[in-house]
Order: C-alpha cells, then sequence, then structure tokens
C-alpha cells in the first residue's frame, strides 16, 4: 500500500472519517442522567434518533471506501455525471448534515461525542472542500498513475 499516492485532501478526509467513524459507534452522544439509578450512555447510532447516525456512519464508510479503491487500488469506478471529486465533497456536506440534523432534533443530554462527530465531520467537509479544488486525476507529487495497457 503506497500512502504516497494520497494528496492533502485524501489524507484530511481519510483521518477525519476514520476517526468520525470510532466517534459514531463508541463515543457517548447522549448521557442521561437517571438519579439514584444511574446514568445511561447512548452513542450515535443508538436512540435517540439513531437513524440518522446510523445513514451518516454508513456514508462516511462510502466515502472512505472510495477514498481506498480509487487512490490505493487500480480499480476504476464507473463514470458519475460530476466529477468524482465533486461528488466525495457533496458526501461530506452529506455527513455533516445528517450529524446537524441528529443534533438538532434531540438537545437534551448532549454527550461529548455529539459535540466532536460535529467537528470531525466538519473537518470532513473541508476535505472534501480541498478535494473538489483538485483537478480530476490529480495524484500526490512525486506520484504518476501507472500507463495504461498495450492494445489486444
Amino acid at each position: 500500500m503506497d500512502l504516497s499516492r494520497l494528496t492533502l485532501a485524501d489524507k484530511i478526509i481519510g483521518a477525519t472519517g476514520l476517526l468520525l467513524v470510532i466517534d459514531l459507534l463508541f463515543l457517548p452522544w447522549h448521557d442521561i442522567d437517571l438519579g439514584p439509578l444511574g446514568s445511561v450512555t447512548r452513542s450515535a447510532v443508538e436512540s435517540p434518533n439513531g437513524f440518522w447516525g446510523v445513514l451518516a456512519l454508513l456514508l462516511t464508510i462510502a466515502v472512505i471506501a472510495v477514498l481506498v479503491v480509487t487512490r490505493l487500488t487500480e480499480t476504476k469506478l464507473p463514470e458519475l455525471p460530476v466529477p468524482l471529486e465533486r461528488a466525495i465533497f457533496i458526501g461530506t456536506i452529506a455527513v455533516l448534515a445528517l450529524l446537524l440534523l441528529k443534533l438538532v432534533i434531540e438537545t437534551d443530554a448532549l454527550g461529548f461525542g455529539a459535540w466532536l462527530g460535529i467537528l470531525l465531520a466538519a473537518g470532513m467537509v473541508y476535505g472534501g472542500f480541498v478535494k473538489s479544488k483538485e483537478t480530476p486525476g490529480q495524484t500526490a507529487a512525486g506520484w504518476s498513475p501507472p500507463p495504461p495497457p498495450p492494445p489486444a
């Protein structure tokens, strides 16, 4: 695996995306105090409004998967009606929008995972913005794509 093929935007999206997956699955988004019975913590993919957290998790995984497939393998993805860089940017915006929606719908007893998740999603959007400014097919400095196979 040649990580030198990753651009700065790929590294930003990948790092914040992986941390966001951890945040969504394991960190407390809601800390509910039950008085003498203790407290209950819920992650982003659990109630309340776990549906939005699950959608954000799936979309984050999809964005990371697209980066891995396009940058670290020789696999060609199907052509999209928009450049791939813009599609990734739109995907990162959608992740942030889903998490903001989850946050706004239920604001009671928010844990630190909610705030960290919003910051990580904003970092993904920044990486997506930087990626959208790349030229299609741009690679990191010092790496060039392999030559096309000879005609058969």
